[in-house]
C-alpha cells in the first residue's frame, strides 16, 4: 500500500490574472439593472422600499470597486513601465 502524505506542503499555485475593471464593471452593471427593476416594482407598490436601499448600497459599492479597479490597473501598468 502506498504511503500517503496528507499534510505535506505543496508549491503555491501562480497568482490568477484578473482584470479588475472588467469584473467590477460587469457586476456594477448588474446592480444597475437590479436597481431599475426593484425601483419599478417599488413604484408599483409590489416590494418594500428596503430592497431599493439594498440596491443603492450595492450600486455604491460597485462604483467604489470600479474606482479601485482603475487605480489598481494604473499602478500595475506603472510598475511594468519601470
Amino acid at each position: 500500500m502506498p504511503e500517503l502524505h496528507f499534510f505535506e506542503r505543496r508549491a503555491d499555485p501562480p497568482p490568477a490574472k484578473v482584470n479588475a475593471i472588467t469584473l467590477t464593471v460587469t457586476f456594477t452593471t448588474l446592480w444597475i439593472l437590479a436597481t431599475v427593476i426593484i425601483g419599478a416594482l417599488t413604484f408599483m407598490g409590489r416590494v418594500p422600499d428596503k430592497y431599493l436601499d439594498v440596491c443603492f448600497a450595492g450600486l455604491g459599492m460597485g462604483v467604489l470597486a470600479v474606482c479601485w479597479g482603475y487605480v489598481h490597473e494604473y499602478r500595475a501598468a506603472r510598475r511594468e513601465r519601470r
